[in-house]
């Protein structure tokens, strides 16, 4: 599981940590602020640490039409990206990947991994790798000179040779996906690829279609939670390989009497596909063993968009019982009444501006008003019932207090 997670000179992001200490992140993390907090930039900073480890960060950019010189803050005058990704594992203990991004170079010029703090098994340093193996003690030193690759050393390190935190971390940020661009009309479209739903849902038919039976009967027992009447959920084969989402529900005109109702995927409401591509990505899917669902973390932007209240507290519980991470962010106060005093106190983290535009986090419920009114409130209510812009005071207040 994803302990923390820091990075600097990531558009508003400057020394910027999620979640504030002394906490660690739990298996949901709910963002709340204004709008233009940086709540979607916190999800894409996740996203860009993902492909970092898959050395698919060129690829990364121009899906999201951006450059290189895009990624940095404006508030600073550096090309160097630092980040950290805190990681707790069953067996292998607390494991920290840090690491250093030149946008001029488009990949990583220093990274290190250490184990409980001690044990380095990665470094990379002035342009000379050095990994520890599996079994052994003495570290392999690798040239980077003679290495053409972008991101990170992680994505061209073979796991079966190097030290198990190394195979840890990288499988951790690689299966880490930001779905701040999903779309219904995406969602809608016929795909040929289906290695996974796509950024904003675009390969979606074609991801249900290769999905193994077992995780498939597993989705579309999940989604009818959602949707009783639902009674197939599948994909249509047409010409070249594309592939059509489908779905067929059932209703009880009279006894006896069964109505079936296919549909496509251009009849299929907003509701029940954003619900599907949620319900998509926390499965296990294809995902390569238990250990690797726990492993891995999702993030969904404005997480209430098209869906009915009702279904949404559904989604919340589903997603607090779900054995994925998920973080999401979320402008509705119900989003945060679905949630147990206890997880809210925990899972609720305020982003705001500091005096300098730098985005900042703290819990919502560390505040003593936001603390006080949850005695008689409900998480939502007290969102409802606080000014944000009053609350974003009381939280430059404590982080001026923090200060030794």
């Amino acid at each position: 599981m994803i302990k923390s997670f820091a990075i600097d000179n990531f558009k508003s992001l400057v020394d910027f940590r999620l979640p504030p200490k002394p906490h660690r992140l739990g298996a949901l993390t709910v963002l709340v602020g204004l709008n233009g907090a940086g709540k979607s930039t916190v999800l894409q900073a996740f996203d860009f640490v993902g492909h970092l480890a898959n050395g698919q960060v060129m690829t990364w950019l121009e899906k999201r039409e951006w450059t290189a010189s895009d990624l940095t803050s404006r508030l600073l005058n550096k090309r160097l990206i630092s980040f950290e990704l805190q990681i707790e594992h069953l067996e292998e203990g607390f494991i920290a990947w840090r690491g250093s991004f030149n946008t001029a170079e488009c990949r990583c010029t220093a990274e290190s991994i250490l184990v409980n703090n001690d044990h380095q098994v990665l470094r990379l340093k002035d342009g000379q790798l050095a990994v520890s193996p599996r079994h052994g003690s003495a570290a392999v030193e690798y040239p980077l000179r003679a290495i053409n690759y972008e991101g990170s050393s992680l994505s061209f390190i073979s796991p079966k040779d190097v030290h198990p935190a190394i195979d840890i971390v990288k499988t951790a940020a690689a299966n880490l996906r930001s779905l701040d661009l999903l779309s219904p009309q995406a969602m809608r479209r016929r795909a040929k690829d289906g290695s996974d739903i796509g950024y904003g849902g675009e390969r979606l038919s074609a991801y249900i279609h290769g999905l193994p039976v077992d995780a498939k009967k597993e989705l579309m027992l999940a989604l009818k939670e959602f949707y009783p009447h639902l009674a197939e959920l599948g994909s249509t084969s047409l010409r070249s390989g594309w592939k059509d989402l489908r779905i067929v529900e059932e209703y009880q005109k009279d006894p006896g009497h069964t109505v079936r109702v296919e549909s496509g995927a251009r009849q299929i409401n907003d509701g029940l596909l954003r619900i599907l591509a949620v319900l998509a990505e926390t499965s296990s899917g294809r995902m390569r063993d238990a250990t690797s669902v726990t492993n891995s973390c999702v993030l969904f932007d404005e997480i209430e968009n098209g869906i009915n209240p009702e279904i949404m507290q559904k989604l919340v519980q589903y997603l607090l019982e779900s054995k994925r991470q998920t973080i999401v962010t979320t402008h509705s106060p119900l989003v945060l009444n679905y949630l147990p005093d206890a997880v809210a106190k925990e899972s609720v983290v305020l982003l705001f501006r500091d005096g300098s535009g730098s985005t900042r986090s703290v819990r919502l419920f560390d505040l003593p008003s936001a603390r006080e009114k949850l005695d008689f409130l409900g998480p939502g209510e007290v969102y409802v019932d606080s000014n944000i812009e009053g609350l974003t005071e009381e939280a430059l207040a404590s982080l001026s207090n923090d200060v030794p």
